[in-house]
């Protein structure tokens, strides 16, 4: 199905959460930056701020593609949250003095039989803040064991897309 408009966010385009952030990694050789998500403790990376471009109708479906690998899982769920915070210019929101990102989205999906091969986590994005063209965007994503699928390790995430698709 066609997209109305994707954002590619590089991992190394955020930032870990103050108190429990995801570990920042190379895989050495390859030169290939990742997040990696631990399966015992709730860790989350929020992007840098982006803008949605015009092309974003609001008529579509919101989505967050994850592409992740496993370090040593071969079977079971990962699963995580996504927040979206938007913020249209003029809004009253003091962002020295906190956030304002809408309730979470959850996801999840199979993981790969072979440790190191990628796959992608769609996450549809319902709860949007009223996100509109123009708006300046951040994601927030979160691996929370409680809720999260039951796959073991380290889960590496090499890259988001947000998009909208048609």
């Amino acid at each position: 199905m066609p997209n109305n408009f994707e954002l590619n966010i590089p991992v190394t385009h955020g930032l870990p959460n103050d108190t429990n952030g995801p570990a920042q990694g190379c895989l050495a050789t390859y030169n290939r930056p990742y997040l990696a998500f631990d399966d015992t403790t709730t860790e989350t990376w929020q992007s840098l701020p982006v803008q949605i471009p015009a092309a974003y109708t609001g008529s579509g479906t919101l989505k967050l593609d994850v592409a992740f690998i496993c370090a040593t899982a071969t079977s079971g769920n990962f699963g995580a949250n996504a927040y979206v915070e938007a913020i249209t210019s003029g809004d009253a929101v003091d962002l020295d003095a906190g956030d304002s990102y809408d309730a979470a989205n959850a996801g999840s999906t199979s993981v790969p039989a072979t440790a190191g091969y990628v796959k992608t986590l769609t996450i549809t994005l319902t709860n949007k803040d009223s996100l509109a063209a123009g708006d300046m965007v951040r994601i927030k994503f979160a691996r929370d064991p409680a809720v999260s699928g039951d796959c073991t390790g380290d889960v590496r995430v090499l890259y988001f897309v947000l998009r909208e698709e048609a």
